[in-house]
């Protein structure tokens, strides 16, 4: 698609961020009151290998993830069947964000659990999740204001302060893209950022993004206005997220990305299998929260 196409290049694009302010201070609270919220950091590593073979874009796989989130932490599901309802998070949030031909089959999801459910079941779980969200999953993530925020993330001025391997503006431009891609990536597992405002976290991507890359002025007036935060406010997030991009840079872990600006969940070992959420030594560990 080409990019004046996409909504955030288009003449409606402040009325649609409006709409999208709007909309995320009516989302549904989150009090990580699930007994299987332990299984949480596994079950999100899971769905992103999905994402990653399916070729889904970042708002996505973003909104499954919302959509698990709050689902899981007003309902009791059973351990075993907890794959189940990721699969269908992702199944109705490629619904909502994809275009026709890149949604999912159900026969293509169900391979990941090993063919256990008809397709009855993923229709009635639908339905289920449907009901719960009121019928309505338009629902705003930090994917969505980044994809926004991302055009004012850089500009021709940023030259003076860049990094020396970056010769050409385009340059520079694509790989604060990619890092702030890479940050909505870790922001998924950032339990303490799941009650925030998906403003304020695409916000604290962003200033990430630059920071990581050492940019001067951290925080243009540009990017406070068009985000409505002040560096302040995201500084404490925004040093959590270079601590952890810092540490995984040093062992060799930085996700590889697509060339796509929608696609940025490659990595070098995904593995799409289904979780063993039961048994999995990691998933008795609670995820961690910002501190």
């Amino acid at each position: 698609m080409p990019l004046l196409n996409k909504w955030w290049y288009t003449e409606y694009a402040e009325e649609i961020v409006i709409t999208l302010r709007e909309r995320e201070v009516k989302r549904t609270p989150f009090y990580q009151q699930s007994p299987q919220f332990k299984y949480r950091s596994i079950l999100v590593a899971w769905m992103r290998s999905i994402a990653e073979d399916l070729h889904l874009n970042n708002a996505a796989i973003h909104l499954a993830v919302y959509l698990l989130d709050i689902f899981m932490d007003n309902h009791r599901i059973e351990e075993e069947r907890l794959n189940f309802v990721a699969l269908v998070c992702i199944l109705l949030a490629a619904k909502t964000e994809e275009r026709d031909a890149n949604v999912p089959k159900i026969s293509e999801l169900n391979t990941r659990v090993g063919n256990q459910y008809p397709a009855t079941d993923f229709i009635s779980l639908e339905f289920m999740v449907m009901h719960f969200f009121h019928w309505n999953l338009v629902i705003p993530t930090a994917a969505h204001f980044a994809e926004y925020f991302t055009v004012f993330a850089t500009s021709l001025s940023d030259m003076n302060s860049a990094p020396p391997q970056f010769n050409t503006y385009p340059d520079l431009r694509n790989a604060v893209q990619q890092y702030i891609r890479d940050f909505l990536d870790l922001s998924l597992q950032e339990v303490c950022l799941i009650p925030m405002k998906p403003s304020f976290v695409a916000a604290v991507c962003i200033a990430a993004a630059r920071q990581f890359l050492h940019m001067s002025p951290k925080w243009p007036d540009v990017l406070e206005n068009v985000t409505m935060y002040q560096y302040k406010d995201l500084q404490p997030c925004v040093m959590l997220f270079i601590s952890k991009a810092d540490r995984e840079v040093a062992c060799g872990n930085k996700r590889k990305l697509t060339e796509s600006p929608d696609h940025g969940y490659v990595t070098e070992d995904s593995v799409t299998n289904s979780p063993e959420v039961s048994n999995d030594k990691r998933s008795s560990k609670r995820s961690r929260t910002c501190s």
